[in-house]
Protein backbone atom coordinates (compact mmCIF):
# COMPACT_ATOMS: atom_id res chain seq x y z
CA UNK A 1 0.00 0.00 0.00
CA UNK A 2 2.73 2.45 0.91
CA UNK A 3 4.59 1.73 -2.47
CA UNK A 4 1.21 2.16 -4.44
CA UNK A 5 0.80 5.32 -2.25
CA UNK A 6 4.34 6.81 -3.23
CA UNK A 7 3.63 6.19 -6.81
CA UNK A 8 0.06 7.46 -7.00
CA UNK A 9 -0.38 9.93 -4.57
CA UNK A 10 -3.36 10.70 -5.41
CA UNK A 11 -5.02 7.30 -4.75
CA UNK A 12 -4.16 7.15 -1.45
CA UNK A 13 -7.59 7.71 0.26
CA UNK A 14 -8.74 4.75 -2.09
CA UNK A 15 -5.50 2.71 -1.48
CA UNK A 16 -5.79 3.11 2.42
CA UNK A 17 -9.98 2.16 1.76
CA UNK A 18 -8.98 -1.06 -0.14
CA UNK A 19 -6.63 -2.37 2.31
CA UNK A 20 -8.79 -1.83 5.45
CA UNK A 21 -11.91 -3.75 3.69
CA UNK A 22 -9.46 -6.60 2.10
CA UNK A 23 -8.12 -6.35 5.95
CA UNK A 24 -11.17 -7.02 7.33
CA UNK A 25 -11.99 -9.78 4.72
CA UNK A 26 -8.58 -11.99 5.72
CA UNK A 27 -9.88 -11.47 9.50
CA UNK A 28 -13.06 -12.66 8.99
CA UNK A 29 -12.03 -15.55 6.67
CA UNK A 30 -9.40 -16.09 10.34
CA UNK A 31 -12.39 -16.15 12.43
CA UNK A 32 -13.95 -18.67 10.07
CA UNK A 33 -11.18 -20.84 10.53
CA UNK A 34 -10.94 -20.67 14.06
CA UNK A 35 -14.37 -21.28 14.41
CA UNK A 36 -13.40 -25.07 13.02
CA UNK A 37 -10.38 -25.60 13.92
CA UNK A 38 -9.34 -23.14 16.86
CA UNK A 39 -9.01 -24.54 20.76
CA UNK A 40 -12.95 -23.75 20.98
CA UNK A 41 -13.70 -24.70 17.44
CA UNK A 42 -15.99 -27.27 16.29
CA UNK A 43 -13.69 -29.69 15.81
CA UNK A 44 -12.48 -29.86 18.99
CA UNK A 45 -16.03 -29.65 20.19
CA UNK A 46 -16.52 -32.80 18.84
CA UNK A 47 -13.44 -34.73 19.53
CA UNK A 48 -12.22 -34.46 16.05
CA UNK A 49 -8.43 -35.33 14.88
CA UNK A 50 -6.96 -32.80 12.78
CA UNK A 51 -5.41 -34.46 11.00
CA UNK A 52 -5.71 -34.88 7.14
CA UNK A 53 -3.81 -36.56 4.68
CA UNK A 54 -2.62 -34.74 1.46
CA UNK A 55 -0.77 -35.54 -1.79
CA UNK A 56 1.58 -32.60 -1.36
CA UNK A 57 2.79 -30.66 1.16
CA UNK A 58 2.03 -26.89 0.17
CA UNK A 59 -0.13 -26.19 3.27
CA UNK A 60 2.21 -25.91 6.04
CA UNK A 61 0.65 -22.44 6.58
CA UNK A 62 -2.85 -23.77 7.68
CA UNK A 63 -0.77 -26.48 9.33
CA UNK A 64 1.03 -24.15 11.57
CA UNK A 65 -1.80 -21.62 12.55
CA UNK A 66 -4.70 -23.84 12.75
CA UNK A 67 -2.65 -26.24 14.63
CA UNK A 68 -4.10 -29.25 11.82
CA UNK A 69 -1.54 -32.20 11.37
CA UNK A 70 -0.88 -32.53 7.78
CA UNK A 71 0.11 -35.99 6.55
CA UNK A 72 1.78 -36.18 2.93
CA UNK A 73 1.73 -39.46 0.87
CA UNK A 74 4.11 -38.73 -2.24
CA UNK A 75 3.45 -39.90 -5.58
CA UNK A 76 0.71 -37.84 -6.86
CA UNK A 77 2.50 -35.11 -8.00
CA UNK A 78 0.15 -32.48 -9.55
CA UNK A 79 2.82 -31.30 -11.91
CA UNK A 80 3.85 -34.45 -13.40
CA UNK A 81 2.09 -38.34 -14.03
CA UNK A 82 2.61 -40.49 -11.46
CA UNK A 83 4.08 -44.11 -12.64
CA UNK A 84 2.43 -47.15 -11.67
CA UNK A 85 4.83 -47.76 -8.83
CA UNK A 86 3.84 -44.26 -7.15
CA UNK A 87 0.19 -44.91 -7.60
CA UNK A 88 0.75 -48.58 -5.84
CA UNK A 89 2.72 -46.85 -3.33
CA UNK A 90 -0.22 -44.40 -2.57
CA UNK A 91 -2.90 -47.50 -2.73
CA UNK A 92 -0.46 -49.28 -0.37
CA UNK A 93 -0.17 -46.38 1.88
CA UNK A 94 -3.91 -45.77 1.93
CA UNK A 95 -4.65 -49.18 2.44
CA UNK A 96 -2.41 -49.88 5.23
CA UNK A 97 -3.36 -47.19 7.35
CA UNK A 98 -6.80 -47.03 7.15
CA UNK A 99 -7.28 -43.28 5.13
CA UNK A 100 -10.32 -42.90 4.31
CA UNK A 101 -10.44 -38.91 2.41
CA UNK A 102 -7.23 -37.99 0.37
CA UNK A 103 -6.92 -34.41 0.05
CA UNK A 104 -5.18 -33.16 -3.67
CA UNK A 105 -4.53 -30.13 -5.62
CA UNK A 106 -7.07 -29.37 -7.99
CA UNK A 107 -4.45 -30.07 -10.99
CA UNK A 108 -3.89 -33.57 -9.77
CA UNK A 109 -3.79 -36.01 -12.46
CA UNK A 110 -7.67 -37.19 -12.56
CA UNK A 111 -7.11 -40.81 -13.89
CA UNK A 112 -4.50 -41.57 -10.89
CA UNK A 113 -7.17 -40.19 -8.55
CA UNK A 114 -9.63 -42.38 -10.23
CA UNK A 115 -7.45 -44.98 -9.80
CA UNK A 116 -6.96 -44.77 -6.40
CA UNK A 117 -10.48 -44.42 -5.50
CA UNK A 118 -11.31 -47.62 -7.14
CA UNK A 119 -8.64 -49.31 -5.45
CA UNK A 120 -9.73 -48.06 -1.88
CA UNK A 121 -12.55 -47.00 -1.83
CA UNK A 122 -11.00 -43.30 -0.23
CA UNK A 123 -13.19 -39.82 -0.63
CA UNK A 124 -11.48 -37.13 -2.52
CA UNK A 125 -11.35 -33.78 -1.50
CA UNK A 126 -9.78 -30.97 -3.00
CA UNK A 127 -7.58 -28.17 -1.17
CA UNK A 128 -6.56 -25.26 -3.19
CA UNK A 129 -2.36 -24.07 -3.09
CA UNK A 130 -3.16 -21.08 -5.22
CA UNK A 131 -0.19 -22.00 -7.12
CA UNK A 132 -1.24 -21.65 -10.25
CA UNK A 133 -4.30 -20.15 -12.01
CA UNK A 134 -7.78 -21.74 -10.33
CA UNK A 135 -9.22 -23.64 -13.09
CA UNK A 136 -12.66 -21.68 -12.11
CA UNK A 137 -11.82 -18.50 -13.45
CA UNK A 138 -14.12 -16.69 -11.13
CA UNK A 139 -12.29 -17.94 -8.27
CA UNK A 140 -9.74 -15.86 -6.56
CA UNK A 141 -7.63 -16.44 -3.14
CA UNK A 142 -10.54 -15.96 -0.89
CA UNK A 143 -13.50 -17.96 -2.90
CA UNK A 144 -10.41 -20.51 -2.63
CA UNK A 145 -9.35 -20.15 0.93
CA UNK A 146 -13.27 -20.77 1.94
CA UNK A 147 -13.36 -23.63 -0.61
CA UNK A 148 -10.01 -25.44 1.43
CA UNK A 149 -11.86 -24.29 4.78
CA UNK A 150 -15.46 -26.00 3.42
CA UNK A 151 -13.26 -29.08 2.20
CA UNK A 152 -11.29 -29.25 5.38
CA UNK A 153 -14.06 -28.93 7.89
CA UNK A 154 -15.92 -32.20 5.44
CA UNK A 155 -13.13 -34.24 4.89
CA UNK A 156 -12.04 -34.12 8.77
CA UNK A 157 -15.65 -34.54 9.78
CA UNK A 158 -16.31 -31.41 12.05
Amino acid sequence: MEGLIAAFPSGEDDFRANAEDFGAELDAMDDAYEAAFGENGTCAAGGHEKTVVANHNAYSYMSVRYDIEIVTVHGLDPEGEPSPEDITKVVEHINDEGITVLFVEEYTDPSAVGSIVQETGVTIEYLYTMEMAPINANDDYMSLMYKNLDNLVSGIGC
